[in-house]
């Protein structure tokens, strides 16, 4: 019975944490790593079940791009497509 348990308090912790990281991607990185998922709210509801399973994979990408500088370039894109959006009104 005490396996069981631990196995079981082992899967809601491990849930838990990849609740919080789905909440926190969802609402803070999705943005800031592709630059189409800006304003999509039904394809980020429909990512949360993939993000509460693979949580660490996404933590270590996550990262990896913060460290690694790219959000910079998707900045500059965004600030491109925001001027010809402008231009064409």
């Amino acid at each position: 019975m005490v396996v069981a348990e631990s196995i079981i308090l082992i899967a809601q912790i491990y849930a838990a944490i990849g609740l919080v990281v789905a909440l926190a991607f969802v609402t803070v990185g999705l943005g800031r790593v592709e630059l189409a998922a800006r304003g999509a709210f039904l394809f980020r509801l429909q990512i949360i079940p993939g993000l509460l399973l693979l949580w660490p994979i996404v933590i270590v990408r996550w990262v990896a791009l913060e460290r690694s500088g790219e959000k910079v370039l998707l900045d500059k894109e965004e600030a491109e497509l925001h001027k010809s959006q402008e231009a064409k009104k």
